[in-house]
This record gives structure tokens, C-alpha cells and sequence, in this order.
């Protein structure tokens, strides 16, 4: 018995000094790390069917060195109907810009899936003065609802 709990006490006292979290297992590196707190995942939908998915990257609070003027995202769609235009707010505001990426780009290897039926984009708004900002995409059809972010205050 004594024996059992001797075992027992060093298991956890060894296993208590440990410092790897979830991400030591994946081989990811910070910059990863930071973008998988950042990233949003959601389904374009209506009542009763889906339409698409999407992914969302805040790259504000990834890369520090970005213009704070603006609240810059990195989205990445898959929609059933290519020819459906989106409609993308960030606090019920529009873009200043939309950008079409190629599948691979300077983003690409924030999000763990990248393939050709995806369509990427880089979307810039103005900056808000809220701490907390909701993305939402809407195709007329199908709508994402709200996706809620924290931006890191500096």
C-alpha cells in the first residue's frame, strides 16, 4: 500500500511540472497558436438548409504590426452556389475593401484546411472603437448570424 501511494505521489508530482498545453502535440508554431484563438467557423444557412461554410481570421490581434486604423480579416468560403454575392459587416458596417486571394497566399497557413473549391479573401473595415466586434456574412439567401470577436486593446 505504502508502495501504491509513493507511486501514485511522484506520478503527479511529475506530471504537475509539465509545460505543454494543447498546441505541443500539433507542431504549430505562435503564430498559429494565436490564429486558432482568432479564427471563427461558421455555417451559412437558412431556416432549413446550408448554403456554405466559412472561416474567419482576425488578423489584428496575429500580427501586431498591421494598420491599427483598420480591422483586417481573413476569410476563407465554401458555397454550394459559386454565383451567390456575400455581403460582409463588421458591426453592420461594409468593407472598405474586399480582396480576392488565390488558395495559397500570405494567409493560408493560418486555417488547417486550404483547397481550390475554397474562395479567400482579405477584408479591411474601418476601425471600430468597441472592444468587442461582430463579423456577419449574408448572401440574401443565407445568412452566418453573428461571429463575435475580442480585439486585444493596445
Amino acid at each position: 500500500m505504502k508502495i501504491l501511494l509513493l507511486g501514485l505521489a511522484t506520478t503527479l508530482f511529475i506530471s504537475g511540472c509539465a509545460t505543454k498545453n494543447a498546441f505541443s502535440k500539433l507542431n504549430m508554431g505562435t503564430e498559429q497558436e494565436v490564429a486558432v484563438e482568432n479564427t471563427r467557423c461558421a455555417k451559412l444557412i437558412t431556416e432549413d438548409s446550408v448554403g456554405g461554410i466559412f472561416s474567419a481570421v482576425y488578423l489584428n490581434n496575429i500580427y501586431k504590426d498591421m494598420d491599427q486604423k483598420t480591422q483586417n480579416f481573413y476569410i476563407s468560403t465554401y458555397i454550394k452556389k459559386s454565383d451567390i454575392d456575400l455581403d460582409i459587416k463588421l458591426n453592420g458596417k461594409k468593407p472598405l475593401t474586399i480582396t480576392k486571394l488565390p488558395s495559397l497566399n500570405k494567409y493560408s497557413h493560418l486555417l488547417s484546411t486550404s483547397n481550390e473549391w475554397t474562395k479567400n479573401y482579405e477584408v479591411i473595415f474601418m476601425k471600430t472603437k468597441s472592444s468587442n466586434i461582430n463579423l456577419s456574412i449574408d448572401s440574401g439567401q443565407f445568412s452566418s448570424g453573428l461571429l463575435k470577436y475580442s480585439k486585444d486593446l493596445q
